[in-house]
C-alpha cells in the first residue's frame, strides 16, 4: 500500500486536471466584498463599511475610520461576535471575527484589538474552536498546518503565551481535542490515539512531568469527561474509570501497580470513542450514552466495579418528523435528564430541535424552530439559547422560561456566572442580568456588531453617529476614547435628518482638500475599491487598500456532489453541514435509494438541494450481457423521473451519471439523446475504495481525513467532488462525508466558492 502512494498520487493528479471539463463556468451571480458609504469630514477623517456576503462565512457590515492625511492602519468602529469567549474570571469578554480578536474590559467599558488583520480580506477564512479554561486563564487550540493536521497549544491568554502539546494532532473547525476541569487547573488532551493530563502552570514554568507518566489510557478525547472539578470519567470499550484529579500524578507514576483508576461499573454495550458521546452528572450515579448516534442510554451508577450499570432507559431515537443530528445531555437535580436533539425536517428540510425529558422514558417537551446550540450555565441549573431573533433561559429542572432578550438573530453568547450573560447580535454585543429570579427583559448594550451606516453630525466634525443594522430608527454615538457605543444624545427624528444631510452623494464625498469615492476594480474577488482623490500639488487618485485593486480573474469555484445509490447512512450529517455553511448541492439519486427512502429524498429536496439521477436500477451498464441502446437507457431515465416525482412531487434535474460511473460513449450519447447532461466524476471517487477491495489488490484505500488533505492538495478551478452518502457493500474505517466540515472549511480558505454542478461546464 504505503509503496504505491507515490505513483497513485501522480495519477491521482493527472485525473484531476483530465476532469476539470475545460475550466470554463457559466457567469453566475454571487456577492462579493463590497465598500459603501464613505463620508469625510473638515479634518479629513473619513468613514467607511465593508460588507462581506461569501457563501459558507457569516455575512455582515463593518464600519471602520481613517485619515487622508495619515498612513497609519484604519481603525474598526464595530465589532461582529462570530465567536465570543470569557476571560480572567469575568473580567474580560473576548470577541473573534474575520478582522481579528478584540476584548472588551468589563470594568472600564473599553473594546481594545488585540490582533486585528491590515488590510480588506477578500476570503474569510473558517473560524476556529478554542477550548477556554473556566476560569479564562488559558486555552487550547490547535494551529492549522496542513488540511488535515494541525498542532495542539496552550495559550497563556493574559500574556499570549504560547506552549506546544501535540506536534502533530487531527485538525478540525469544531473541536479541539481538549478538556479542562470545572476549576481550570488541570486538562486532558488527546495524542496519538492516547489520552494524556496536564497542569497548565506546570507547562509554563517548564516543570511539566515526562508525558509517558501523564498517560490516562487508549482513546479519543470523547472517551473521557470531567464530572466536576474533582473527577475524570475515562471509558475504556465497556470499562468506566473515576480518576480524582488529585490522584493524577500519583496514577500516572504508578499505573502499571495501581492502574488507571478506579473501576465505577460496566456498559452493556461497548463504547467507540470515534463515534460515540457520553454525559456523566456531578455525583457520578448517573450516566447517558449515545451509539453510534442512534442509540440512547440511559444508567444508574452501582459503583460496583464488576458490574453492569442499571439500566434506566434504553432505545433508539425515533422521530416521524425528523432525523437526528445531534445530542446534548443536562442533568436535573431531581434524578432526570433533559435531552436536547438538534433535527432535519423530513418532510420541510428544516432545521428543529425536540426538547425531552429523559428518565424511565422519553417525553417531548418542546419544539424549538432553528435553534441555536443550548449552553448550561456554570452553576449547572439554567440553559441559554436562540431562536426567531430571540435569546431564551430556562430553568433546567422544570423547564419553565426565566427570560427572553428579543429584537435581533443572535450569533453567539457566553455565560460570565450564573446570572449574566453576554449576547452576541447582528446589531449589538449586550449584557443581561438577572433580576432576583428572573432575567431582565432589556439588555445593556455594550457596543455595536455591525450598522447600516454611519455618518459625521453636522456642527460636531469628531462625532459619529451610526444607524442601526436591524432598526432605521435607531441611532447611536460612538465614543472615540472607550471605542464602543451608546444611544444617540438627539432623537431618532433628528438624527435622521442629520444622516440625510450629511449623504452629499452616495458614491463621493469631499472636503476642501480631499474626495473620497467607491469606484471600479480590476480585482474580482472585491466589487468594488475605496480610492482617495488629493487636491495638493498636481493631484492624484489611490485606492486605500493595495490589494483590492490589483487584477486578479474571477473566483475559483469548486462542486461537491453526492452520489446516493442504495444507503442514507451519511444523509443527514451531510445535510446538516451543508446547512451550517449555507451551501447547496447537487444529489445523484439512483431509483433503489429512491424506492428505500422516498421521506429522506423529500428531505433533500426542501434543503433546497438540486437532485439528479443516477438510473432506476442498481447496474452496472457496461457489464457484458446488457444490451444497451437509447431505448433502454431512455426507459430507466424515465422511470427513475417517475418515481421521484412520486416520492416528492418535483422534478429531476436534466444531469445523470450511470451507477458506478460506468459508462461508455454509447451510453453518454443515450442519455443525452434524452435530454440529460452526463455528469463525469468517477475517477474521483475514491471514498468507494473499501477495505475489502484495497486487500485484493484491485483498489488502493485511503482514510477519510487523507482524502480531504488530497482533494485539497491537488485543488482546481472547476473542480467536481463526489462524496458517497453510504456504501452498499463493503467497509471503510471512516467516510469522507464524516470530514465534509473539514473539507469544506479546507476549500474556503484556499480562496474557493461553492457552486453546483450545473454551473460547471
Amino acid at each position: 500500500m504505503k509503496k504505491n502512494f507515490n505513483f497513485q498520487f501522480s495519477v491521482f493528479k493527472c485525473l484531476v486536471f483530465f476532469f476539470q471539463f475545460s475550466a470554463f463556468s457559466f457567469q453566475v451571480a454571487y456577492s462579493q466584498v463590497k465598500f459603501e458609504n464613505p463620508q469625510i469630514n473638515s479634518e479629513g477623517r473619513y468613514l467607511f463599511t465593508v460588507s462581506h456576503q461569501l457563501g459558507g462565512t457569516v455575512s455582515y457590515k463593518t464600519l471602520f475610520m481613517a485619515d487622508a492625511g495619515k498612513s497609519e492602519a484604519t481603525r474598526i468602529l464595530t465589532c461582529f461576535p462570530e465567536r465570543m469567549e470569557m476571560l480572567s474570571g469575568g473580567a474580560i469578554l473576548q470577541v473573534r471575527n474575520r478582522y481579528g480578536t478584540a476584548r472588551y474590559s468589563v470594568a472600564d467599558s473599553t473594546l481594545s484589538w488585540i490582533k486585528r488583520e491590515d488590510s480588506i480580506p477578500a476570503d474569510a477564512k473558517a473560524m476556529l474552536s478554542q477550548a477556554v479554561s473556566p476560569d479564562g486563564k488559558w486555552a487550547c487550540y490547535v494551529k492549522k498546518t496542513d488540511a488535515a493536521t494541525g498542532k495542539l497549544y496552550l495559550r497563556n491568554m493574559s500574556t499570549l503565551e504560547e506552549f506546544l502539546l501535540n506536534d502533530k494532532c487531527d485538525f478540525d473547525y469544531d473541536q479541539v481535542p481538549a478538556k479542562w476541569a470545572g476549576d481550570g487547573s488541570v486538562f486532558v488532551y488527546e495524542k496519538a490515539g492516547n489520552i494524556y493530563f496536564g497542569d497548565p502552570k506546570a507547562v509554563q514554568q517548564k516543570v511539566q512531568m515526562e508525558e509517558s507518566f501523564r498517560k490516562i489510557g487508549e482513546g479519543s478525547i470523547n472517551c473521557v469527561t470531567w464530572a466536576s472539578s474533582k473527577y475524570l470519567i475515562y471509558i475504556n470499550r465497556d470499562l468506566v474509570y473515576k480518576i480524582s484529579s488529585k490522584e493524577l500524578y500519583t496514577r500516572g507514576l504508578y499505573s502499571q501497580v495501581v492502574g488507571v483508576g478506579i473501576v465505577i461499573g460496566r456498559l452493556p454495550i461497548p463504547f467507540d470513542g470515534r463515534k460515540d458521546r457520553f454525559w456523566v452528572n456531578s455525583l457520578i450515579n448517573q450516566i447517558v450514552t449515545i451509539n453510534s448516534n442512534s442509540v440512547i442510554s440511559s444508567y444508574k451508577v452501582n459503583g460496583t466495579a464488576s458490574s453492569y450499570f442499571t439500566s434506566v432507559y434504553s432505545k433508539p431515537f425515533k422521530d416521524i418528523k425528523g432525523s437526528p443530528v445531534n445530542y446534548d445531555v443536562f442533568f436535573c437535580s431531581d434524578g432526570s435528564q433533559i435531552l436536547w436533539v438538534n433535527l432535519i425536517g423530513l418532510n420541510d428540510g428544516k432545521l428543529n430541535s425536540t426538547v425531552y425529558r429523559l428518565s424511565s422514558e422519553l417525553k417531548e417537551l418542546n419544539r424549538i424552530e432553528n435553534a441555536t446550540r443550548p449552553l448550561l450555565s456554570p452553576d449547572g441549573r439554567k440553559i441559554v439559547f436562540a431562536s426567531q431573533k430571540v435569546a431564551y433561559i430556562y430553568d433546567l429542572g422544570t423547564w419553565l422560561e426565566l427570560g427572553r432578550l428579543g429584537g435581533e438573530k443572535v450569533y453567539s453568547y457566553v455565560w460570565s456566572n450564573p446570572s449574566l450573560l453576554y449576547i452576541g447580535g447582528e446589531s449589538t454585543v449586550r449584557e443581561w442580568r438577572a433580576e432576583e429570579k428572573r432575567f431582565a427583559k432589556e439588555g445593556k448594550m455594550l457596543f455595536l456588531s455591525s450598522a447600516r451606516t454611519a455618518f459625521w453630525k453636522p456642527n460636531a466634525e469628531n462625532v459619529v453617529c451610526a444607524q442601526s443594522a436591524i432598526n432605521k430608527a435607531t441611532f447611536y454615538d460612538y465614543d472615540f476614547f472607550k471605542n464602543v457605543w451608546q444611544a444617540s444624545a438627539d432623537d431618532s427624528r433628528t438624527s435622521f435628518e442629520f444622516m440625510k444631510k450629511a449623504e452629499v452623494d452616495v458614491y463621493a464625498v469631499q472636503n476642501a482638500h480631499y474626495r473620497v469615492y467607491t469606484g471600479r476594480t480590476d480585482n474580482k474577488l472585491y466589487d468594488n475599491a475605496l480610492y482617495i482623490r488629493d487636491f495638493a500639488g498636481m493631484g492624484k487618485s489611490y485606492p486605500v487598500y493595495e490589494n483590492t485593486v490589483k487584477a486578479t480573474g474571477e473566483r475559483k469555484k469548486v462542486s461537491l456532489i453526492f452520489d446516493a445509490l442504495d444507503s442514507a447512512e451519511g444523509l443527514t450529517h451531510i445535510l446538516a453541514v451543508l446547512a451550517s455553511y449555507d451551501i447547496k448541492a447537487t444529489f445523484f439519486l439512483n431509483g433503489e435509494f429512491i424506492r428505500r427512502y422516498p421521506q429522506e429524498c423529500k428531505q433533500i429536496i426542501e434543503s433546497g438541494h438540486d437532485c439528479a439521477s443516477m438510473y432506476f436500477s442498481v447496474t452496472d451498464l457496461t457489464e457484458k450481457g446488457y444490451i444497451i441502446d437509447e431505448e433502454f437507457i431512455r426507459r430507466g431515465l424515465a422511470r427513475n423521473e417517475d418515481e421521484f416525482y412520486a416520492a416528492t412531487g418535483r422534478e429531476l434535474s436534466l444531469m445523470w451519471h450511470a451507477p458506478f460511473y460506468k459508462a461508455n460513449k454509447a451510453i453518454k450519447k443515450a442519455g443525452e439523446a434524452s435530454g440529460y447532461r452526463y455528469i463525469e466524476a468517477g475517477r474521483l471517487a475514491l471514498d468507494t475504495y473499501t477495505l475489502e477491495k484495497a486487500a485484493d489488490g484491485n483498489k488502493w484505500y485511503l482514510g477519510a481525513k487523507d482524502l480531504v488533505k488530497l482533494y485539497v492538495d491537488n485543488a482546481e478551478p472547476n473542480m467536481i467532488i463526489p462524496v458517497n452518502v453510504g456504501l452498499s457493500d463493503g467497509t471503510r474505517r471512516d467516510f469522507l462525508y464524516e470530514k465534509l466540515s473539514l473539507l469544506i472549511g479546507n476549500f474556503l480558505d484556499e480562496g474557493y466558492e461553492f457552486t453546483l454542478v450545473r454551473n460547471i461546464k
